[in-house]
């Protein structure tokens, strides 16, 4: 196989020693990864890893590493039998085909639920009358990586000053947060004053229709556009076939710097279908049009949704956070000292017609944001933090999560798919849909933990006959262009296994959860390196490929189960200073071969002789 230097090794069982797996004594072929883009399959390198030790004992080590989850209602429940329950969310990102890495997840209540319950073929304990400041498992990033709030409490703010505290520290230390209510004032209560959400969303003032005021009724945000078959526009219309359409908030780029047409899109990763690449261009090879196939255009509707912000506001960005007796900046800066704010990750329709059984009318049609997002991982860290403030995402309502909007239920009609119960097929639709719960969950996970995903998806690389063999001889592969080479031969199998843009995420958070190493990711992350010489994917490739090397390193060359086990089950953790100090050493390597490149640029621009202008 071929990397970087275009030739093929020869590793005959001489070479190799005697090995007790067929491929490891035979000659390879170049690596003929062939990826079709709507199809990624994480069993590829998943099955890979179980054959070399058991499922069981991975499970068992993987553990500290998945997401751990606090979900956390106030009205809403968790009942597979109600409308308002959120079962089929929690089965969507918990046990539903296409979840590469499941989470652990905590059911919480405001008040008393039902307990247990059994969702999909799990069984939850449901803590009720919870509170963040006398929780039993304290609301600590050593337990915790995401909040879910799904609040539909209207009245004012109802978290008392310790909680706000535990929430507070937890946001601030890097810890992803989800927050969403509905019309009106719902879930004003639990959400309307937690720092930066409260300015990411409307928490009090989109009416829902049924004021006295016609003038003010509608100005309410109805997503269900289409009437269905029957041509009516009926409540239960939220609980057909139909979804609405979103439109995603592309950041676009010009990239020639100059009055020419090149360009280059990138969506945010909530909106990225498996498959989806990272980049796309007018240059791309099938057409302007050809990447955007991929990208999330779908959410369930309803009659009267809320409305998400961008904050861009100088007065909003520069504030200070007080609530709960709290005092500090409230969006903090960039290295640059320049405030982080939340943008608008994509919008939607409001242009219902009058609802059928109800007084509502039909509302003043316009666009509006559907879901913003605030990147903690952007902004310093706060003052006593080693991590930087975690991430956010609000919604504009949990209608796009309840089981009423995805499968019909309580209502005669079946949803986004067909059947019930545990029948329930979901649509394409609603599989678009499950897929942005998930990339939710990915995207929230503290910058820290981004080494839990790629030290498992590097050992499962680092096992596969297709890479076997070249990891033998390490020190063939040691300079800048043997790394890049190989990051791009394991850059094929993760593409195969999560589609072409999960890595990369991965690959700037671990650059930014590290000091020394975060303004790098921070340009990456923004597109600062569009338009100029420098190639970001070649350092990511580079990097990939340094890190696969460590894990050489880590791993013992004939994949003794023994030593294996050794060397995995502690995780990460125990390799993490290896891992890191091998980021760093790839990363200068990158870095100064691509400064002498353009300095060979420069230098050869300077010696010309340019004809004088007449």
């Amino acid at each position: 196989m071929q990397v970087a230097e275009g030739r093929e090794q020869d590793h005959s069982p001489a070479c190799v020693g005697s090995l007790p797996w067929s491929f490891a004594c035979k000659r390879l072929q170049p690596l003929a990864l062939s990826w079709t883009a709507s199809m990624p399959n994480p069993d590829i390198l998943r099955t890979t890893l179980d054959a070399r030790l058991s499922a069981e004992l991975i499970n068992r080590w993987q553990r500290p590493c998945r997401p751990r989850l606090l979900l956390l209602v106030d009205g809403l429940n968790y009942l597979p039998t109600d409308g308002f329950g959120l079962s089929r969310f929690v089965e969507a990102i918990s046990q539903a085909p296409g979840v590469s890495t499941r989470p652990i997840v905590t059911l919480a209540h405001r008040a008393a639920h039902a307990s247990p319950v059994t969702i999909g073929s799990e069984s939850y304990t449901v803590l009720s009358n919870f509170n963040f400041a006398t929780a039993a498992t304290p609301v600590t990033l050593a337990n915790y990586d995401q909040i879910w709030i799904f609040g539909i409490g209207p009245g004012p703010f109802a978290l008392s000053n310790p909680e706000v505290a535990v929430i507070a520290s937890f946001m601030n230390g890097g810890g992803g947060v989800f927050a969403t209510g509905d019309h009106a004032a719902l879930g004003r209560a639990l959400c309307g004053s937690l720092p930066r959400i409260r300015h990411m969303r409307e928490w009090q003032n989109v009416p829902m229709g049924g004021e006295a005021d016609a003038g003010v009724a509608v100005n309410r945000i109805d997503t269900v556009v289409n009437p269905g078959a029957n041509g009516l526009y009926e409540f239960v219309d939220q609980s057909d076939a139909i979804p609405q359409r979103i439109y995603p908030n592309y950041r676009v780029t010009d990239t020639d710097g100059l009055a020419g047409s090149a360009w280059q899109a990138t969506l945010h990763p909530l909106l990225r279908l498996p498959g989806a690449p990272a980049i796309r261009s007018n240059t791309d090879a099938g057409g302007p049009a050809s990447g955007f196939s991929l990208d999330m255009d779908v959410l369930p509707d309803h009659p009267h949704e809320s409305v998400c912000y961008d904050v861009t506001s100088a007065a909003v960005l520069g504030g200070t956070y007080t609530i709960g007796g709290q005092n500090f900046p409230e969006f903090q800066p960039n290295s640059a000292n320049q405030r982080v704010g939340a943008e608008i990750v994509a919008f939607a329709v409001s242009g219902g017609r009058a609802v059928q059984e109800t007084w509502k009318p039909p509302v003043r049609p316009r666009m509006f944001g559907v879901i913003s997002a605030y990147d903690g991982r952007l902004a310093q860290p706060y003052q006593g933090q080693n991590q930087r403030p975690g991430r956010i995402v609000c919604d504009s309502t949990w209608h796009h999560f309840v089981n009423i909007n995805l499968d019909g239920t309580g209502t005669g009609r079946t949803g986004l798919g067909s059947g019930s119960g545990a029948s329930f097929t979901p649509s394409a639709d609603l599989e678009k849909i499950y897929t942005y719960y998930r990339n939710i969950v990915a995207w929230l996970q503290p910058a820290n933990r981004a080494w839990c995903s790629l030290f498992w998806d590097l050992t499962a690389v680092r096992v596969h006959p297709s890479l076997f063999e070249e990891l033998l001889d390490r020190e063939r592969l040691s300079g800048w262009s043997q790394q890049v080479g190989l990051g791009r031969q394991a850059q094929q199998l993760l593409t195969l296994a999560y589609g072409p843009a999960a890595t990369k995420d991965l690959l700037i958070g671990a650059l930014q959860a590290e000091a020394s190493t975060a303004p790098i990711g921070d340009l990456i992350a923004n597109g600062g390196m569009a338009g100029s010489s420098v190639d970001a994917e070649v350092l990511l490739d580079g990097i990939v490929g340094g890190l696969l090397l460590q894990m050489g390193r880590i791993l013992p060359d004939d994949l003794d189960p023994k030593r294996m086990q050794e060397a995995l089950e502690k995780g990460p953790l125990p390799h993490l200073p290896a891992l890191q100090g091998q980021l760093r050493q790839s990363l200068n390597l990158g870095v100064a071969q691509q400064t002498e490149r353009v300095e060979r640029g420069l230098k050869l621009l300077r010696s010309l002789k340019l004809p004088a202008l007449v």
